[in-house]
């Protein structure tokens, strides 16, 4: 999956950063995302994918989790069964925005700044801070306007320290939009070879 771009689909490098939630995170059916993952001193590589897009409902395979969230006007927020839960993202995407989730509060720390990952250089990123309790803990995830998430950091609290430590770190790779192909043959196409 590998795909690198400096002025993504969907977003310019000019002008306000969106403000709709779903700019932060396309939800057809194709995209694809790479992530190198840093949890416990081991280094992994994980994939997303976007498999399903029906109405308000998309539904995310995350190795082996299917995720399912509701796309409205008002944001972004996660599924479960019927029942919608937590923001991800939350309409409008301005600097200082909050709003409750579960244990907690979520909080837009930054909007318009352009952030690289290995995955290339992106405008028009935006960083959401979601802070619980049960355990202490602080997720950090950076969404880019016609990207998606392109870095996650989840930080836990230790208590007998008193300091947060990094429980996990997931950094783009690559990103694969519906109808690329990451080796560059375009999607329905076959290649015979010789």
């Amino acid at each position: 999956m590998a795909g690198c771009a400096t002025t993504p689909a969907g977003a310019a490098s000019g002008g306000p950063p969106p403000e709709e939630a779903a700019a932060y995170y396309p939800f057809s059916a194709g995209w694809k995302w790479a992530y190198n993952v840093e949890r416990e001193g081991q280094t992994m590589l994980a994939t997303t994918a976007v498999t399903e897009r029906s109405g308000d409902t998309a539904i995310v395979q995350s190795g082996d989790q299917r995720l399912s969230y509701a796309l409205g006007p008002e944001g972004i927020s996660r599924r479960e069964g019927l029942r919608t839960s937590d923001f991800l993202l939350r309409s409008p995407i301005r600097a200082g925005a909050t709003w409750p989730i579960e244990g907690g509060q979520a909080k837009v720390a930054e909007v318009g700044k352009a952030v690289t990952v290995p995955g290339g250089t992106f405008p028009n990123c935006a960083t959401v801070e979601e802070s619980r309790t049960n355990p202490e803990r602080v997720t950090r995830t950076v969404y880019c306007a016609g990207v998606g998430p392109v870095s996650i950091e989840v930080q836990v609290h230790d208590p007998l320290s008193g300091a947060f430590k990094t429980e996990m770190r997931a950094t783009l790779l690559g990103v694969t939009r519906p109808g690329e192909d990451p080796l560059g043959m375009p999607e329905g196409s076959s290649r015979l070879t010789p």
